[in-house]
């Protein structure tokens, strides 16, 4: 037979009272369970805020946690000011995932509680992403000051002085901290931590060995300290380096990051023989082991050491000459250096069934035309078409070749091919109405634009290249305006459509509002040739002359080499306004 929801609360009351809860008021005990009460007589008013949180203890076993987030709601109704009952409310919020009211519950805790630690803990756990870095400082400070040996604040703290570049305030936290936690390893490495960013490598040393006395086994510390070895050539730090690299292979033997870099120092040590066995050993589990290359893209790639990334990809590639990934990222890493002819090389190895084969073949064409070979690109790019006649950014880029060279019916062409098995791509869609403007067929670019709008009304792109082309030709103002405005909410940052913005409202007449926007669209743009020039237009219009001088001279400063016909212009508005002065 089961137990009654009262059977349980009566055992479990006098329990509650010994452990917890001598902050919640107990006004009556409880004698039948919230569901029974009517009839038994006993008045919801006459149960305490004890009845309610046992309650929604019982919930919470049972995981009915919108029933325990009644009983919670209920207790506090009888003890508002109750701490735990808000901090255990919040919990289960979060736990049903709704952050937003968790956090308003967060906030008037605090208010409430500006001295509990635990409050201010969880407040900052849920404003971590959004509370500016003033505040977040200020909260983690008072935590400091509440309770000065919170170890998680301290290492909070610090790691955001470190993110922001604060170091002074960072070393001064985190000398403070070894002098509270001396025997606490985590302290030694973050002062370690700082001490390199402040190029302090004795100091670093220091703090790292000390870490390593107290937790033998770290590996991290010692990465640091192959990095402090690797400053000076010498031949005694060469020979530290290698030490501590076996280190940690003795810690962890399949530790991936110190594997390639022990290889790496062979080679770069002219232990060459060593160097070529460990780079075989390593490159023949690529293929099993994944992850070991996702190490070596991390270190060397990301990290930005591509010369290393070279090295270190050409060498696995010895044991496995055919495998995509590795040649992909030694392709990756010389396109970095602007070595272009030996990424190509490395990028043409790779297998149609890879991942990343679509993005090689965009790539590679891209490249052809950086080294000059543009006729060797779109021979290339072609030849893929044919080979993939459905795929999309194939099509898109191709035509985009075909763009650049004015063979606009070429490119129209292509895409409206593409169109005939993907009606409904806007990628395409909107690419084919840029194009059909550029060759002039303004008509049909309009359409194709509204197409796209009707297809997916919140296409920013779309909206703009509409509203502005309406304004460009100074029709349609009203209409234009809205497109443009639609856009704009959309995409409220973005310098293109603010200028669209700035331009609609220069040519209805109203230069105020025009310069407004497209002074920020200036700003946003860094000046960019065609937006400065439309500003200086509406400085002139303003009657801001020496404002329009300066701002059509520093279009001109932005323009490029193929604006010759906008350079053309603004070389007329320089020499018209200076003949004026």
């Amino acid at each position: 037979m089961k137990k009654s929801l009262i059977s349980i609360l009566l055992i479990l009351i006098p329990v509650f009272f010994l452990t917890s809860c001598t902050e919640l008021k107990q006004n009556q005990k409880p004698s039948e369970s919230h569901g029974d009460q009517k009839k038994i007589g006993v008045e919801e008013n006459n149960l305490s805020a004890n009845y309610y949180f046992l309650e929604s203890r019982i919930h919470i076993k049972d995981k009915a946690y919108q029933k325990a987030i009644f009983s919670l709601k209920k207790a506090l109704e009888k003890d508002p000011d109750s701490f735990i009952l808000t901090r255990d409310l919040i919990r289960l919020y979060l736990r049903q995932n709704d952050d937003k009211t968790a956090l308003e519950l967060a906030e008037e805790l605090v208010e409430k509680n500006p001295d509990n630690v635990d409050g201010l803990l969880l407040f900052i756990q849920l404003k971590k992403d959004t509370i500016d870095e003033k505040k977040m400082v200020e909260t983690l400070n008072r935590i400091l000051l509440l309770d000065p040996k919170n170890q998680e604040t301290f290492l909070r703290l610090g790691k955001l002085y470190m993110e922001t570049k604060n170091t002074a305030e960072a070393l001064i936290l985190f000398k403070k901290m070894v002098e509270q936690f001396p025997d606490y390893y985590v302290a030694w490495f973050y002062l370690g931590e700082v001490y390199m960013t402040e190029n302090q490598y004795a100091l670093a040393k220091t703090q790292f060995l000390k870490a390593i006395e107290l937790e033998p086994d770290l590996v991290e510390p010692r990465f640091q300290l192959i990095k402090i070895y690797s400053i000076k050539n010498t031949k005694e730090n060469k020979k530290k380096i290698l030490e501590t690299y076996k280190e940690i292979l003795e810690i962890e033997p399949d530790n991936h990051r110190a594997l390639l870099g022990m290889a790496l120092h062979y080679y770069r040590t002219n232990m060459k023989k060593e160097a070529q066995s460990l780079f075989m050993e390593l490159g023949q589990d690529v293929e099993s082991d994944s992850r070991l290359v996702m190490v070596a893209f991390d270190e060397y790639i990301s990290g930005k050491k591509y010369k290393d990334a070279i090295i270190v990809f050409s060498q696995l590639l010895k044991a496995d000459p055919e495998n995509s990934t590795l040649n992909f990222f030694t392709g990756m890493a010389y396109e970095a250096i602007d070595d272009f002819k030996n990424a190509i090389s490395y990028y043409l190895k790779i297998n149609p069934d890879h991942a990343q084969y679509k993005k090689t073949i965009l790539s590679i064409a891209y490249l052809y035309k950086q080294v000059g070979e543009e006729e060797t690109a779109l021979n290339f790019l072609e030849n893929k078409y044919k080979a993939f006649p459905k795929d999309i950014d194939i099509i898109t880029y191709l035509a985009s070749f075909y763009e650049k060279d004015t063979h606009y019916e070429k490119a129209i062409s292509l895409l409206k091919k593409g169109l005939e098995d993907s009606p409904e791509n806007t990628s395409l869609l909107f690419k084919l109405g840029a194009v059909q403007d550029k060759a002039g067929l303004k008509e049909d670019s309009i359409n194709t634009m509204k197409k796209v709008i009707e297809i997916d009304p919140k296409d920013a792109s779309a909206l703009n290249y509409l509203g502005y082309t309406y304004a460009d030709q100074g029709i349609k103002l009203d209409e234009a305006l809205l497109l443009i405005k639609r856009a704009y909410e959309i995409r409220p940052d973005d310098g293109y459509i603010i200028d669209s913005l700035g331009w609609v409202y220069y040519q209805q007449g109203n230069y105020e509002k025009a310069v407004e926007y497209l002074e920020k669209a200036a700003e946003i743009t860094s000046f960019e040739t065609i937006i400065s020039d439309h500003l200086g237009d509406a400085y002139h219009k303003a009657n801001q002359l020496e404002k329009a001088l300066n701002t059509y001279k520093k279009a001109l400063s932005n323009a490029k080499e193929e604006d010759k016909k906008i350079v053309t212009e603004l070389k007329k508005k320089i020499e018209a306004l200076e003949k004026n002065k």
